[in-house]
C-alpha cells in the first residue's frame, strides 16, 4: 500500500465487509495479491463512500513515456446494500476472447476502460481475470 493511512483505511473497509458476501471479499483480495506480485506493481486504496473503494495498481518506476496512471484498477461499488467488483483495464491494453467485459467510453481516467463486472468468487472468472491483469501489466511494461 502507497501510504501508511491509505493501509489503515483498506485494513477497516475489509473489517466493515459484509459477512453475507464473504465471497466477493476473498476475490477481492485474490485480485489484489495477484496484481501486488507483478515486477513493479504498487498499490493506492481510495475511499469515496458513496460512490466507490479502490485499488489502483501503477508502475514504478513508471516506463518511460507512459501517461496512464493504472494499468489496473477494482472498484467496489455498493449497489443498495449489495457490492459488486468493477475490475478495468485500459481497453487497448487487454484482450476478451470471450466478451465478459463491457467497454466504457470515457470511463478510465478519460479514456476508455474495458470493465468486468464480479458479484462472487467465481474461480473461473477470476482465472480469466487473471490472464486480462497479465495482459495489462504486460502493456503497461511495454513488454
Amino acid at each position: 500500500m502507497s501510504s501508511m493511512a491509505g493501509a489503515r483505511q483498506f485494513s477497516e473497509f475489509l473489517e466493515q465487509w459484509p459477512a453475507h458476501q464473504g465471497g466477493l471479499k476473498r476475490a477481492y483480495v485474490q485480485l489484489m495479491a495477484w496484481a501486488e506480485v507483478l515486477p513493479g506493481a504498487q498499490v493506492s486504496f481510495l475511499a469515496r463512500p458513496g460512490v466507490s473503494h479502490s485499488l489502483r495498481f501503477d508502475l514504478a518506476p513508471r516506463p518511460s513515456g507512459r501517461q496512464r496512471p493504472v494499468f489496473f484498477l477494482v472498484d467496489v461499488v455498493d449497489d443498495g446494500g449489495e457490492r459488486f467488483l468493477s475490475v478495468c483495464f485500459y481497453e487497448d491494453e487487454i484482450t476478451d476472447p470471450r466478451d465478459l467485459g463491457n467497454a466504457i467510453p470515457q470511463g478510465l481516467f478519460q479514456e476508455t476502460g474495458y470493465c468486468f463486472d464480479l458479484e462472487d468468487d467465481d474461480p473461473g472468472f477470476l482465472a480469466y481475470l487473471r490472464q486480462r491483469l497479465g495482459e495489462a501489466h504486460a502493456a503497461a511494461r511495454g513488454v
